[in-house]
């Protein structure tokens, strides 16, 4: 049962796990000027704790209005228990644009931590897929520079996503740095993770930079050695064999009798 009911401003109290770790402060005092020449057009949704009440729906606002010096505002009491709250906590931030990869991670995990669901049950409660859930738990495995770019934008989810595949982490460090700097897209991303794959191949070198002819935003794709006639092939075309060791003289020979003149 819910109902809307007037409450003092200081007996309200900040949600105990925010969706949003950081309100932006310049928006904030815009919206408290807003809401002192128009009022609270929608009122904030709370839940009874004990002799107060905890937000569930309108962290912002909440704060706004107390910036506002406002001392009463409007409210939608809800019996919520922990697992609901989140839920109505979702529905509202998970829509706003201004909510970071990251805050979701830290969110989505607190999800699955107190309520132990799996990865299907979250996406279902959040209305949304599997792989939305999947990937913002991959941000929450991120290394800290990797997540400080995506709350500050610098860094897209997709490029994210590629480059957290690699597993060096000084490389992967590298072309984080080079993927900010340069604003890279997924196709960029995606040719530095086929490079460094290919590095790790049998007869391939590391290299922890990148390449001297590097150019900023020109996309080109990684090239194999092929085998048999010695030329260098897009590696999107090129097939793996599996030879037994016992058999690479035998391989070799017939390699070399192809490549030897009529």
């Amino acid at each position: 049962m819910e109902k809307i009911q007037e409450i003092f401003t200081d007996q309200i109290e900040d949600p105990k796990d925010p969706m949003r770790t950081d309100l932006d402060r310049d928006a904030l005092f815009d919206l408290a000027n807003n809401i002192k020449q128009n009022g609270l057009i929608n009122p904030i949704t709370v839940r009874p704790i004990g002799n107060h009440f905890e937000v569930v729906a309108g962290h912002r606002r909440l704060s706004a209005c107390k910036i506002a010096g406002i001392i009463k505002i409007p409210c939608v009491v809800r019996d919520l228990s922990d697992e609901k709250a989140f839920e109505v906590m979702a529905a509202e931030n998970l829509e706003r644009a201004d909510v970071d990869p990251v805050d979701e991670a830290v969110f989505i995990t607190q999800y699955i931590t107190r309520t132990g669901k799996s990865t299907k049950e979250v996406a279902e409660s959040l209305k949304r897929s599997e792989s939305y859930v999947r990937s913002r738990l991959e941000v929450g495995n991120m290394p800290e520079y990797m997540q400080h770019y995506l709350k500050t934008g610098e860094l897209k989810l997709g490029v994210a996503l590629v480059l957290n595949q690699i597993t060096d982490e000084q490389t992967r460090h590298v072309w984080t740095d080079l993927a900010v700097r340069d604003g890279a897209n997924i196709a960029q991303a995606e040719y530095w993770l086929m490079d460094w794959k290919r590095q790790l191949l049998p007869g391939g070198s590391r290299n922890d930079l990148p390449p001297n002819d590097y150019v900023p935003g020109e996309i080109r794709p990684v090239m194999f050695e092929c085998a048999i006639d010695g030329e260098k092939y897009d590696a999107r075309l090129c097939k793996s064999i599996i030879i037994y060791e016992g058999n690479l003289e035998l391989f070799n020979a017939f390699v070399a009798e192809i490549k030897s003149p009529a």
